[in-house]
């Protein structure tokens, strides 16, 4: 690959990179606003103490209404006395205004959410930093193909919640086919997995697994960097 066609991988690889990063530093400060908000209320916490989080939830919605669709705070196993768990989440579609998203956190019920089990949730809270997973079908939500961009919201008592912001995939491969110029070969972006995450063609669709064997006319990769083990590859027509 020469120089040219891997300048024009690097282009859309930063501006992906710059958008999810504005997003990410925005929950890491809306993350300590969290924690000094929360931290007056009595513990143990409850349901009821988190009102005063939504108007910081819809904030940020608000600042990234072109890119992101939900925001939401989801509690650590045992924060909340009257609940054993619960989402504060909150989305929004085509600027119209946030709506709470109620999700089945009853274990007995046939479509519980078990979100401490997924790897958005399970990821920040473990290793303390910043994560983006996906893509996944949002089965909890929206039913759609999504990326979750998340931080973890360290209390003093102990606790970790997981603050989190919901990506439409098409969101990402919008500035994906914005960002490219030019571009001979179909343009790939893969996770960390090899799932694609998103492309500028319908022969490479989200969250089906990318096969790559040695001299079949793939690019070397580019790598997207930041807080995300993604990268975009040319492929083969």
């Amino acid at each position: 690959m020469n120089e040219a066609d891997l300048a024009s991988l690097r282009r859309p690889a930063d501006r992906i990179r710059e958008r999810i990063d504005r997003v990410l530093a925005d929950l890491g400060a809306t993350a300590g606003d969290l924690v000094r908000t929360l931290a007056p209320a009595e513990r143990p916490l409850r349901r009821a103490d988190l009102a005063p989080v939504q108007p910081a939830l819809l904030a940020v919605i608000d600042r990234h209404r072109d890119f992101v669709q939900g925001v939401g705070l989801a509690l650590d196993d045992g924060h909340l006395a009257d609940s054993p768990r619960w989402m504060e989440w909150w989305r929004s579609e085509g600027g119209e205004p946030a709506e709470f998203v109620r999700h089945n956190l009853d274990p007995e019920h046939n479509h519980f959410y078990d979100y401490v089990g997924k790897e958005w949730f399970a990821l920040p809270r473990a290793n303390r930093r910043a994560t983006v997973t996906g893509p996944f079908v949002d089965f909890g939500g929206t039913n759609e193909h999504t990326i979750t961009l998340a931080v973890p919201v360290a209390h003093a008592d102990g606790y970790v919640d997981v603050l989190g912001a919901d990506v439409a995939v098409e969101g990402v491969e919008r500035l994906l086919i914005e960002s490219l110029r030019s571009a001979p070969q179909d343009t790939v972006l893969v996770n960390e997995h090899d799932r694609v995450v998103a492309s500028t063609s319908a022969r490479w669709w989200s969250g089906t697994l990318l096969q790559r064997a040695p001299g079949d006319g793939w690019s070397d990769a580019v790598d997207v960097g930041g807080h995300v083990s993604w990268r975009l590859v040319g492929t083969p027509r």
